[in-house]
């Protein structure tokens, strides 16, 4: 639709996937799986409201007026998903030792200006969820660690951040170089700093830690999240695998975005997922 733009955005902080984005003219439309539409529109305090829920099969509240026939014909007529991710300027905290992107902390739209004050903790999920478990933290007994695997994730980023904490944003480029902008509290140094694309962790956290026991839970972190993670693009094609493969043992999860995959490696091994989670539905 003409006067319409489409776009995806990562949400942080704790990420919590992705969303999708139709926007025209006094409106926009947000959805976390392609199916269940929010629809907002734009109120005098130039903020956004929101307005009702669209869904494609008619089983939404949205009612089709005047005023909201514009959103409504952007959505039936939006192009393929998963949108392009857009959210290409990045707000990342630095290794204390090197200075480089350590921890996704947050993102937004590259002609918005980013904000100047943030917070500079990371945090791997919600307050109070402790649904992540992380099979390297399980003890000889067969037992749990005692503290939310969260936390302990959450103390091994805040080790590696150092006590004073710093972060930069970054603007993106299509090369996936990264160009550090300067705001406050940041070392003048770094500011204007040209990174290439193997300095910026591909997922959420740097892959590689100093020790194999923090490599081992942010890989169980990462494959936590993988069923979200799969609706990135840009993704290596070995890490795409691997996630699949994490998916694919969280099936409510992974059939939640199936709508959102913008590339599948192993068709077959995504399929028998599919299956077996309408099957738990149905149960």
């Amino acid at each position: 639709m003409q006067g319409a733009r489409y776009y995806s955005l990562r949400r942080l902080s704790p990420y919590q996937g992705t969303v999708q984005v139709a926007e025209c003219p006094g409106f926009r439309a947000m959805s976390a799986d392609g199916l269940r539409w929010r629809v907002q529109f734009l109120n005098q305090r130039t903020r956004f409201s929101s307005y009702g829920v669209w869904r494609a099969d008619g089983h939404g509240s949205l009612i089709e007026t005047e005023r909201t026939q514009p959103i409504i014909q952007a959505l039936r007529e939006r192009p393929a998903l998963p949108f392009p991710l857009a959210d290409r300027l990045e707000l990342w905290l630095l290794g204390a030792s090197d200075r480089l992107p350590l921890a996704l902390l947050a993102t937004t739209l590259p002609d918005r200006a980013p904000p100047q004050a943030v917070a500079l903790g990371w945090r791997a999920a919600l307050a109070g969820d402790d649904d992540f478990f992380a099979p390297s933290l399980g003890r000889s007994d067969g037992q749990a660690s005692h503290m939310p695997h969260r936390s302990v994730l959450d103390r091994c980023v805040q080790r590696a951040a150092g006590s004073r904490p710093q972060a930069q944003w970054f603007r993106r480029g299509d090369d996936g170089g990264g160009e550090g902008l300067q705001m406050p509290g940041l070392d003048t140094a770094l500011a204007g700093r040209r990174l290439a694309y193997p300095s910026f962790p591909e997922l959420l956290l740097r892959a590689e830690w100093g020790s194999e026991q923090e490599t081992r839970l942010v890989r169980d972190y990462h494959e936590w999240h993988a069923a979200n993670l799969l609706t990135h693009t840009d993704l290596a094609r070995d890490t795409r695998a691997a996630l699949e493969r994490a998916a694919c043992r969280r099936a409510a999860k992974l059939f939640r975005v199936r709508y959102l995959l913008p590339e599948i490696v192993d068709s077959e091994l995504l399929r028998v997922a599919m299956v077996e989670a309408v099957i738990r539905q149905s149960v």
